[in-house]
């Protein structure tokens, strides 16, 4: 073995404890380490190298099959890798009889056609051409350990192990420039350093898995839950959301931005989620258009926005102004609504633009009930300590929900990261007595219970903020970032909007990326597609395919100019070069066939030249045969000697019969 003395047999005991398979660990490693202490050795053969692999190749096949069938494989998720996880832990084990063969046998090393098949081949048409081999031990030992690290369980002794073996084979190699103690410790070092470099790389491994997957759910998804919404108060970090654009607005006339635009509202608490009591969907007839739903009575003095919004497989919720009464120009089949304003569809298209018409003082929402006005008794004390500091129960509603506002905007300051909670406080009270910094779930839900607690019926309300002018479509778009949450507030006999955020989250929130505008084009692309895909915006895609032949011509023209031109003199233009030569294309065979051709009995279409001379009984040409088949497709092709030959006999078979075949 020309690994160092006992290292092959430690990581096979190592593997067998590691794997379950001490006996068999034990076993192997005695083998081939017992070959150290032997003197003789065997003269084994190409060939018989070549069956040893063959049998490891069938005990592979047959573990496979074995696994497969006792595992279940095929028949769960789980048990296919777990089968092939097993298969691989064996490996060792199946491969055992080779690493004998070459331990006990006199050269000392591996041929490697016991590897591969073509080699084989090749041996087999020139047994004296020389064959290559390689040394197993060393590729066996890593199998050896790959083997044992699938079957450990993430313990400090797997590493530990792994450590001492690599240590093992490392002393043999050591420089002699330095003393053992100093090698040792230098080894220790690495160790440690490993240890810890594996434990930074797999958090950095979870952080980076963390991150795609919900930058790939956001891309994939983005289904809204009318019955219940999940906050982040409690959590630590700091939110990273998406800067895919997921809605495009142009307000009408008397319409100002900043515009809140609401999915759906909530009227029960229960940290940290938010749910919707008695919501229940009830469909909404479309007009004579099919494209007009009318959600509730006209107002007198209408506000209009036209919004565009993808809408995942066809459903989804509705992003809507509060009061809206209309929806024109929506293309769907199904559209309900429940009676917290949440309006849905269930089949549409993959993008939607439609027309909005409301008036926020209209009551439109189904008016306040019992729920509207629960304070959950974790957070009553606190409430109601800060609703008697403000004297909101002596307020009228409007004069109540402005204190409120001057409160939070005296006060509270915004912020993405909050530092790790106390257990023994509730995150809202942290937040309303010492924190006072927050994002805005934390003030939509301290705003919407303040104002319970001073009687005033409200709700929490979730959806996005229209923030932000592109200047490349010329039209407001919404990120995902621009997600917000704020407060309903019944007021004068109407739900209003109640934000008490402080207006610079939308500041805070926007990243500085080099890359935005290439990413805002892009998704402007995408939209374009979108509304062609889905037949939407009349055939606005006419003038874009015009352009498009402006590069084409252009392209045609250079291909054309680009071409080898002739002088004016007339210049003879180049002939083509000449096909190129096949192998074996000279072969003097080819004169023999077409002689016979000449003489009627030339090959039919497809017809092996072996089968040929036997139908036309030309016995004279089996060896002509054989040498030009050589010659034309053997890799090797002919020596100088066999050449001459082939030349040699067809000329002398020309000579001697091209008169009986002219005949």
């Amino acid at each position: 073995m020309s690994t160092p003395p006992l290292l092959l047999g430690a990581a096979l005991v190592f593997w067998g404890w590691q794997t379950g398979l001490v006996f068999f660990g034990l076993a192997v490693a005695t083998l081939l380490e017992g070959a150290r202490a032997v003197t003789w050795r065997l003269e084994l053969s190409r060939s018989d190298f070549n069956r040893v692999a063959d049998l490891c190749a069938v005990l592979f096949l047959g573990g496979a099959v074995y696994l497969f069938a006792t595992t279940g494989a095929g028949r769960t998720a789980v048990a296919g890798p777990r089968a092939l996880t097993i298969l691989f832990e064996w490996l060792p084990l199946l491969l055992a009889p080779l690493a004998a063969c070459q331990a006990y046998s006199v050269e000392g090393r591996v041929p490697l056609t016991a590897f591969f098949w073509a080699l084989r081949r090749r041996a087999e048409r020139d047994p004296a051409a020389p064959a290559g081999a390689v040394d197993f031990a060393y590729p066996y030992l890593a199998l050896v350990v790959l083997a044992t690290s699938a079957a450990n369980v993430r313990t400090p002794v797997f590493y530990a192990g792994l450590c001492a073996l690599v240590g093992w084979a490392l002393w043999f190699e050591r420089s002699r420039r330095f003393r053992p103690a100093w090698w040792a410790a230098l080894v220790v070092a690495a160790a440690a350093l490993g240890w810890g470099g594996q434990a930074a790389l797999h958090r950095l491994q979870t952080v980076v898995e963390e991150r795609v997957f919900e930058y790939i759910f956001s891309l994939v998804r983005r289904d809204l839950d009318p019955f219940r919404s999940m906050t982040a108060i409690g959590q630590l970090g700091e939110l990273k959301l998406s800067e895919r654009v997921v809605l495009r607005v142009d307000p009408g006339p008397g319409v100002r931005v900043p515009l809140l635009l609401r999915e759906a509202s909530y009227d029960l608490y229960s940290s940290p989620a938010w749910f919707a009591s008695a919501a229940g969907f009830t469909p909404i007839q479309p007009e004579a258009d099919g494209e007009t739903w009318t959600l509730g009575p006209p107002a007198t003095a209408p506000r209009t926005v036209a919004i565009s919004a993808y809408l995942p497989r066809g459903r989804g919720v509705l992003t809507l102004p509060n009061g809206a009464y209309r929806l024109d120009r929506l293309a769907a089949v199904t559209v309900s609504r429940n009676r917290l304003g949440a309006v849905k569809v269930d089949e549409g298209l993959g993008l939607v633009t439609y027309g909005v018409r409301f008036d926020p003082a209209a009551p439109l929402d189904a008016p306040p009930t019992e729920a509207d006005t629960g304070v959950p008794a974790r957070e009553a004390v606190v409430l109601a300590r800060v609703a008697a500091e403000l004297r909101l129960a002596t307020l009228p509603p409007a004069e109540a929900v402005r204190a409120v506002e001057r409160w939070f905007r005296r006060n509270f300051r915004y912020s993405l990261y909050r530092r790790a909670a106390r257990r023994d406080v509730p995150p809202l009270e942290q937040f309303l007595l010492e924190t006072r910094a927050g994002h805005c779930e934390y003030f939509a839900t301290a705003t919407v219970l303040l104002l319970r607690a001073a009687g005033l019926p409200a709700r929490y309300a979730v959806g996005y903020s229209v923030q932000e002018w592109s200047w490349l479509e010329r039209r407001w778009i919404v990120r995902q970032r621009h997600a917000h949450a704020w407060a309903l507030a019944w007021v004068g006999g109407a739900w209003r909007d109640v934000d008490t955020t402080p207006s610079v989250w939308v500041d805070e929130e926007t990243p500085d990326s080099l890359l935005g505008p290439v990413g805002d084009l892009w998704a402007w692309a995408q939209f374009l597609f979108a509304r062609w895909r889905w037949s939407e915006g009349g055939d606005w895609m006419g003038p874009y395919l015009a352009w498009l032949l402006i590069p084409l011509i252009l392209l045609l023209a250079w291909r054309l100019w680009a071409r080898k031109r002739v002088g004016r003199g007339g210049a003879a233009v180049p002939a083509p070069a000449a096909p190129r030569q096949r192998r074996g294309d000279d072969s003097e065979f080819y004169l023999v066939e077409r002689a016979l051709a000449v003489a009627g009995r030339g090959r039919r279409p497809s017809e092996p030249a072996s089968a040929w001379v036997e139908r036309i009984h030309e016995d004279a040409l089996r060896p002509l045969v054989r040498l030009h088949y050589r010659y034309r497709f053997d890799p090797a092709g002919l020596d100088p000697r066999e050449r001459a030959a082939l030349r040699a006999a067809a000329h002398a078979w020309l000579a001697e019969r091209e008169p009986v075949a002219r005949a």
